[in-house]
């Protein structure tokens, strides 16, 4: 039972150790990417839930909207 623990925590702990070196080793230009990488999925998440509350709402409300016109 200890054995497969062992593993998976010592596989935690690589993971971790290999983030810190690959995060130290960012440029200021890199962190600038993948930030503004980060901030568009957000933004691409919060406009695809936002769409999909809206269209919730209209469908309650028996409004039906045809976007493929």
């Amino acid at each position: 039972m200890h054995d497969w623990y062992d593993k998976l925590t010592s596989y935690i702990a690589y993971f971790m150790s290999a983030t810190g070196v690959l995060v130290s080793s960012l440029t200021l230009e890199q962190w600038y990417f993948l930030s503004s990488i980060l901030i568009g999925l957000g933004a691409l998440l919060a406009n695809v839930w936002h769409k999909r509350a809206m269209q919730k709402i209209a469908k309650e409300k028996g409004v039906f909207i045809n976007e493929l016109e």
